[in-house]
């Protein structure tokens, strides 16, 4: 790669960067539905046509910012994550370590939580390069589980119901996707994540208001709890 070609595309890293910026701040002030490509033109000082060359339409800026905040997610579950294999604890303060991570990213991140876990923005469909950083969050809240399943140290609450044909179908691309977690797992898995996304989103757009009064003493026993069904560590005091 010559010297030129290494400046040029590291000037179009930087004027991205720059634009994805502006975008976050109209997306906090307008919405996703509002984003206009225009006016983050005119708040950078460029002429509409000269954004095009870096994002060919709102589309395109709304997919950056999508993937940027995935990507950003996903770093914040990642290095939770490490801390805590780090640190000494068992599987389930090894598990509550991503939960955590994700509420403290949404209170950190409000407008860009309400991207990727809000309302849909109309006639807009989010681009398949969302599923990288997606995965890479639940790899980093299922390593646990796996590593506890692995080494014979998880204990599940119960004896699941069966699952009927229809629910084994439902839940096929995540079992493939983690071949080492029994079906009966991977719904109690699935159930886990529903309920983060939904209790932090909850907290996050305002309608615990007088009605948890103390939104992180119930995320923090939900989480525990949640760790004690998955059968992690089944005495958490």
């Amino acid at each position: 790669m010559s010297v030129a070609r290494t400046a040029r595309a590291r000037v179009h890293e930087e004027v991205s960067a720059e634009i994805l910026a502006v975008a976050r701040t109209h997306l906090a002030r307008d919405g996703a539905a509002g984003l206009s490509l225009r006016s983050v033109a005119r708040d950078l000082g460029l002429a509409p046509s000269a954004l095009y060359r870096y994002y060919p339409g709102r589309d395109a800026l709304l997919s950056a910012l999508i993937l940027s905040a995935y990507g950003s997610l996903a770093d914040e579950a990642e290095r939770a994550s490490a801390a805590a294999y780090a640190a000494t604890g068992g599987d389930a303060e090894r598990w509550l370590a991503v939960p955590r991570a994700m509420r403290h990213w949404a209170l950190e991140h409000p407008h860009e939580w309400s991207l990727i876990f809000g309302t849909p923005v109309p006639g807009y469909e989010a681009p398949p390069d969302t599923v990288v950083p997606y995965a890479r969050l639940a790899a980093a809240l299922l390593r646990p589980v796996l590593d506890a399943k692995a080494e014979g140290r998880q204990q599940p609450a119960g004896t699941p119901p069966a699952l009927s044909e229809t629910l084994r179908a439902a839940v096929a691309p995540v079992a493939e996707a983690f071949p080492g977690l029994p079906e009966a797992q991977v719904v109690l898995a699935l159930q886990a994540w529903t309920t983060l996304i939904g209790a932090i989103s909850l907290e996050l757009f305002g309608h615990w208001r007088n009605t948890v009064l103390a939104p992180e003493e119930f995320y923090e026993d939900t989480i525990r709890r949640m760790a004690a069904t998955i059968g992690l560590d089944r005495v958490l005091e």
